[in-house]
């Protein structure tokens, strides 16, 4: 197997989309659980970010012979909300069941129906756990500000990123969603919580090549 060749621990195919487009520049190629014909339930009990991903990647790192395993967990955070919905997006409303992308957008539409524009601010916050065989964990975050919309814009409906429709982000004048249209090379500074994160990871194992050749 190729050193440039690293396993992400997913079965979500947006991020999946992702992170590919944006690890490719890096010279590294990724392999999905689908690509290898792979299954692994992990239950995510951990109480953060950092926990969840631990909890995958060392899961998958354990199963498999890939040197470099990447996982991540990725939380919304709602100013006027204290945070919520946190890591429990998909069961915001109710811990014992999973909601749909739509159940998502509603649920928060209508927590956040009388809260002001000014006072709409919120984050989407994005953990990746690097690990490799005999080594400890390591964890590299992604946060990327923005606003909450008062309605969703249906035009940026992105299976399985539900909050991808009603999240702006000011300083791009943009939606997140949008950015997918730009090419990795393309990007700029437009560069969403997930690749902040990817990126940092992945600079970490080109500068370890570097010490290491």
């Amino acid at each position: 197997m190729e050193r440039s060749e690293l396993f992400y621990a997913t079965t979500n195919p947006g991020k999946v989309s992702e992170v590919r487009k944006f690890a490719a520049a890096y010279g590294y190629r990724v392999v999905t659980p689908a690509d290898a014909g792979l299954s692994l339930e992990v239950d995510e009990t951990g109480e953060t970010l950092e926990a969840n991903a631990k909890l995958k990647a060392r899961a998958w790192r354990d199963e498999l012979s890939y040197p470099i395993v990447l996982a991540d967990d990725t939380g919304f955070e709602i100013d006027a909300l204290n945070g919520e919905p946190g890591i429990h997006v998909r069961r915001w409303r109710d811990e014992q069941t999973a909601m749909t992308d739509d159940e998502i957008v509603e649920y928060c539409m209508a927590l956040m129906k009388d809260v002001p524009a000014e006072q709409r601010g919120a984050q989407t916050h994005t953990v990746i756990a690097l690990a490799r065989p005999d080594e400890e964990i390591e964890y590299f975050h992604g946060i990327l500000r923005g606003t909450v919309l008062e309605q969703p814009d249906e035009r940026y409906r992105v299976e399985g990123f539900p909050l991808e429709r009603i999240f702006y982000v000011p300083q791009w004048n943009m939606m997140l969603a949008e950015t997918r249209n730009i090419p990795a090379a393309e990007r700029g500074d437009y560069i969403t919580h997930r690749e902040i994160a990817v990126k940092a990871a992945l600079e970490a194992l080109a500068n370890e090549d570097t010490t290491k050749g």
